[in-house]
């Protein structure tokens, strides 16, 4: 299955309330210093969280994490600002408070936070149509397309769910990918269920960019960073790479050792999680939060947009795995939930290097920010807990070790499955046609092109931007090896082979809650080739009828006998045609022993039949 990202964990910390303040460290450097960091300079202040570091040591050591940054904000003051480990093993670099690094899907609640700028000053309303603001706004349904609202894409209530293979390592643009969203199946109506949704996101950011006469790059720069100060955080990993102090990501191999990898850059996709920022930048951002929309004199937020992102919305299923965990909801750009007795708004971020986590209790005035420069990372979900445990002088739950036990047990399932050669492949069987018959482009109007290319010892796919050998399995049916390094890693693909026996299709299960996405056979280059498609232009005679065919300008051939409409040829291999909008019937045309063509064939389902060319 192609890596699904931004996916939130679920994390769920609870508050104390501890008084005294003990002064640990030097005084910040002035904002204007910030890009050029002490890294000695780290903030701890608060008894509470003395020692704190050896635990954190500890736990990067046993999750082989390279490094972590932690930022904890307490009755509006930063009561612990630093950073552990590495940010770049190579270099042995550490990490600090002003080391960037993606923070994935916790820029959502940004999303939502700039769309409310729009709300207040009467521009946008969440419970209006998004045809209102986008006109040419269109889902999958006319009943979603008409009647889905702001809050509806906020909420991942619109029916659609991920998707995410659509634009994953895409090279469209964000209009563009606004336009995919059309072609996508839902598995839900509107309304009727929370499914996390990234497209969604994007659709209304860019719906906030279009509202404010812009883009929701500037719409979040100019009602968020600016008035916080938010001088270190960028949209895009090219910007992000400029920057001074930047972390390596990281992924585990089959070994779990930390292996480098490049960051991917989601500026089409920027409203649902494509900002870079440090603790420094965040550690104002949990300020403006846990101050109701004030931050040092100045009203960024109302606190009515506040209740309103933090208010549940809907439901979620509730697994109720641990003790300590209530049932979870979702407002606007927050997962809401209590830890411990305690309310928690909260929302993780993940991506290919980074795993990052916002969280903060409004009753008790505490929140943390956690990032962690490797893939899909346990750590920040397992150091946030600890710190709210110890904020509200709670004996401490061991979640590393739950969390550990949950990694090795799913480990030893796996293992014993492969073990006992437990598998759903059909053993004996052979592909139906030789390799090259697979290889070509493969269409969908929602995901792109997916191209197979046949190497003679295997076939190799690419979706997007990502590669990977493909094996076969059974039958028709390929499959991607199972590797944690490749991003379609055991993704199985089916060809389809049409009644005239040719490989006309391909089937990839890109998202599990739809049917498997079938992308159509495209033409060979030369059948855009207007030189090699004039060739075929002329009149036939079949019988009694005179069949024409013509080019047009576009380069597509066209098909016209009397008293039936014109239609289009579409390429398939050869010399070969299917008639468009006619399933079961062909043309191919064949050539005398000077090259030139002389005949062409109709096949029909009810006979085939040759015309001779005038």
């Amino acid at each position: 299955m192609f890596l699904k990202l931004f996916s939130t964990a679920i994390i769920f910390a609870c508050s104390l309330v501890h008084s005294g303040w003990v002064v640990a460290q030097p005084a910040p450097p002035n904002r204007d210093q910030v890009d050029v960091p002490d890294p000695a300079y780290q903030v701890i202040i608060d008894p509470t969280l003395v020692g704190f570091e050896k635990f954190v040591d500890a736990e990067l050591k046993k999750w082989n994490v390279p490094g972590i940054a932690i930022t904890v904000v307490k009755d509006g003051k930063v009561i612990m600002k630093r950073g552990f480990g590495l940010r770049d093993i190579e270099k042995n670099l550490p990490m600090t408070q002003f080391t960037v690094q993606p923070i994935a899907s916790v820029t959502k609640s940004f999303t939502v936070a700039s769309l409310a700028s729009l709300v207040r000053a009467g521009k946008l309303s969440w419970d209006r149509p998004v045809r209102e603001y986008l006109h040419d706004f269109k889902m999958y349904n006319d009943y979603t397309t008409l009647n889905a609202t702001p809050r509806d894409l906020l909420t991942h209530r619109t029916g659609l769910p991920r998707h995410d293979s659509s634009w994953y390592n895409a090279t469209a643009t964000r209009e563009e990918l606004y336009k995919r969203i059309q072609y996508l199946e839902p598995s839900a109506q509107l309304r009727a269920t929370m499914q996390y949704n990234n497209f969604m996101y994007m659709t209304a950011g860019y719906m906030g960019g279009k509202v404010a006469g812009s883009d929701w790059e500037s719409l979040v720069r100019t009602n968020i960073f600016a008035p916080l100060g938010m001088f270190n955080s960028t949209f895009s990993i090219d910007d992000m790479q400029k920057a001074q102090h930047v972390a390596k990501g990281y992924k585990w191999d089959e070994k779990e050792q930390p292996t480098e990898i490049p960051y991917r850059g989601i500026t089409a996709m920027g409203p649902t999680g494509s900002i870079n920022s440090n603790m420094e930048d965040m550690s104002r951002y949990l300020r403006l939060y846990l101050g109701r929309g004030e931050f040092e004199g100045k009203t960024i937020l109302n606190a009515a947009d506040i209740v309103e992102m933090t208010n549940p919305q809907m439901v979620m299923a509730d697994a109720r795995r641990y003790e300590e965990i209530a049932a979870t909801q979702y407002g606007m750009g927050f997962f809401l939930t209590h830890y411990r007795g305690e309310r928690l708004v909260h929302h993780g971020g993940n991506m290919p290097g980074a795993s990052s986590l916002l969280s903060f209790m409004p009753q008790k005035n505490i929140g943390v920010f956690t990032t962690a420069n490797l893939s899909g990372s346990s750590l920040p979900s397992i150091v946030t807990y600890a710190i709210y445990d110890r904020l509200l002088g709670l004996k401490p739950v061991d979640w590393s070790g739950r969390f550990w036990d949950n990694k090795e047990k799913a480990k030893a399932s796996e293992h014993s499955a492969k073990k006992q050669n437990l598998s759903p492949q059909k053993t004996g069987t052979k592909p139906a046609h030789a390799l090259s018959a697979y290889a070509g482009r493969y269409h969908h109007p929602g995901y792109g092109t997916v191209q197979f290319s046949d190497s003679g010892a295997q076939l190799t796919g690419r979706l997007n931007d990502l590669s990977s050998p493909f094996a076969h399995y059974h039958y028709d049916v390929f499959v991607a090896p199972n590797d944690k390094l490749n991003d379609m890693a055991n993704t199985k693909v089916q060809f389809i082979t049409d009644l005239d026996g040719d490989v006309s299709a391909v089937h990839i299960g890109l998202e599990p809650s739809v049917k498997p996405i079938a992308f159509t056979r495209q033409p060979y280059a030369h059948f855009r080739d207007v030189k090699f498609l004039q060739k075929f232009a002329g009149e036939y005679q079949l019988g009694n009828t005179t069949i024409i065919i013509g080019l047009r300008d576009d380069a597509v051939l066209t098909l016209a006998t009397p008293g039936q409409p014109t239609r289009e040829l579409v390429g398939i291999r050869g010399q070969r045609f299917n008639v468009k909008t006619s399933n079961g019937f062909s043309i191919e045309f064949t050539s005398d022993k000077t090259g030139k063509i002389d005949q062409a064939a109709f096949y029909q389902p009810n006979g085939n039949f040759v015309a001779t060319r005038k």
